[in-house]
């Protein structure tokens, strides 16, 4: 049965990084990783990395692996872990395979899984001109005509950030959400048209977006249209049992690890705010740090 200090499970920013980390502390460690696409395969570029900035999410993580490959103490494995089973002095985990794994640790780096809204031709802008996150992509479409799918509160409250990227912003507002007078003159007093429901179906060129159109049939030009998309845990995740927050993310204390000793998290799966490939890293580099120490102490 092969065995290793860490279990990580997840190959993205997050498992990478804390692999790296773990490599320079001389620890052992496998990064399961299935070969699916990543969530950030839509993007074009990974942004405001630095000395990476604008490189497709594939050679970000190509130049990561790279660097934890110069090392002897990771392995980078194509097989999805499909359980867990706490053992006297850790873990076993079972492979996609049947074949085991014991692990003294185990990292959870799965990210969160993006619930689209219900919305014809999205997928085929989405990570082009369909957009998430305005830091990771707003430059690209400044002083650009704007749709806002405003189907959650939280966008209700983010007007004035959009406004830093362009003045030419157009709010759909949902039927589920209340905009009181005094909010929505706010946002008219930036220059946003308002529109009351969402885009029925968006119309697009080789992922270019050109339309959105209303249940009524109004069409309404747009370069962009961000698009902040509730998540979900993985049902891998779910399964653990592992404590969450009223929000659904994985609650961690400062150390980055869960309710279930032994067992840390990192990455997207434990934050709902800044999502973004440099904020990954740095929470897979601090769980590895704690692993580290935890093991030291015998801990």
């Amino acid at each position: 049965m092969e065995k290793t200090q860490v279990a990580i499970i997840g190959g993205g920013p997050a498992g990478l990084a804390a692999a790296l980390t773990l490599s320079r502390s001389m620890m052992t460690s496998i990064v399961f990783d299935a070969p699916a696409p990543p969530r950030n395969a839509a993007s074009p570029f990974v942004a405001a990395l630095p000395g990476l900035d604008k490189k497709a999410p594939v050679d970000v993580r190509k130049a990561i692996s790279d660097d934890i490959s110069s090392y002897p103490f990771a392995v980078l494995d194509d097989k999805a872990i499909t359980g867990i089973k706490r053992e006297a002095d850790g873990f076993t985990l079972i492979r996609d395979d049947g074949s085991l794994v014991t692990a003294d640790k185990v990292l959870l780096a799965t990210g969160m899984v993006d619930v689209l809204p219900d919305l014809p031709g999205l997928e085929d802008c989405w990570g082009r001109s369909v957009i998430n996150c305005p830091f990771c992509h707003g430059i690209e479409w400044r002083n650009a005509r704007w749709g806002i799918h405003a189907h959650r509160p939280e966008v209700l409250d983010a007007a004035e950030i959009y406004r830093n990227w362009t003045g030419y912003l157009t709010y759909f507002v949902g039927p589920t959400l209340s905009l009181s007078q005094k909010r929505r003159r706010q946002i008219a007093n930036l220059g946003a048209d308002i529109v009351g429901g969402l885009p029925k179906r968006l119309h697009s060129k080789d992922g270019n977006l050109q339309i959105a159109e209303l249940s009524d049939g109004t069409a309404i030009t747009l370069d962009c249209l961000l698009v902040f998309p509730h998540q979900r845990q993985t049902s891998f995740v779910d399964a653990l049992g592992v404590a969450m927050t009223d929000a659904g993310y994985v609650n961690v204390d400062d150390g980055f690890r869960t309710s279930l000793p032994g067992i840390y998290a990192a990455g997207d799966l434990t934050y709902p705010g800044h999502q973004n490939t440099p904020t990954a890293l740095h929470m897979g580099n601090m769980a590895a740090a704690s692993i580290v120490m935890d093991q030291c102490f015998g801990k």
